[in-house]
């Protein structure tokens, strides 16, 4: 599955961005990425605080599988990304893509009227790992009559 060139700027850009994962049982976790970025046309690298969110390292540890959303807080632009994904060591430039991250998301839900003491709390950067992920599946999940449909697809 390969994202489309409009998808690689999109989640780089300040999107919300949520990790669902599962476990053995099947039961869901979820974590907050901190910054995202397409390798390729067909892998994409998220950021996650482990210390935050060890629930979902432990699945992708385990299991490798992995859902990544990508909401526009303006406009609830949203796409989801699902795949495989490796887990891998944070370098320089990974934290610094984070911290960039962070400061623009902080910015633009600031801009929308939140207050900066309920958004930081998301912002953890402890402990930051990258989750690797391999592109099998994306979706539109805009809110509207295309929600869930296959990206490619006409629904």
């Amino acid at each position: 599955m390969q994202l489309g060139s409009e998808l690689a700027p999109f989640i780089a850009s300040p999107v919300m961005i949520i990790i669902g994962t599962r476990n053995a049982a099947n039961f869901p976790a979820i974590g907050r990425g901190l910054g995202a970025r397409a390798l390729d046309s067909e892998s994409v690298e998220v950021m996650l605080s482990a210390w935050q969110w060890p629930e979902t390292v432990a699945n992708l540890r385990d299991n490798h599988r992995m859902a990544a959303t990508f909401a526009r807080p303006s406009d609830y632009v949203t796409y989801q990304i699902k795949g495989r994904a490796e887990l891998v060591g944070a370098e320089a430039e990974d934290l610094e893509r984070s911290q960039r991250y962070c400061a623009n998301i902080l910015t633009v839900l600031e801009g929308l009227g939140l207050e900066r003491k309920i958004v930081q709390p998301w912002l953890c950067k402890r402990h930051i790992v990258v989750a690797r992920m391999k592109v099998e599946e994306v979706y539109v999940q805009t809110p509207g009559p295309k929600a869930g449909t296959a990206v490619g697809t006409a629904k």
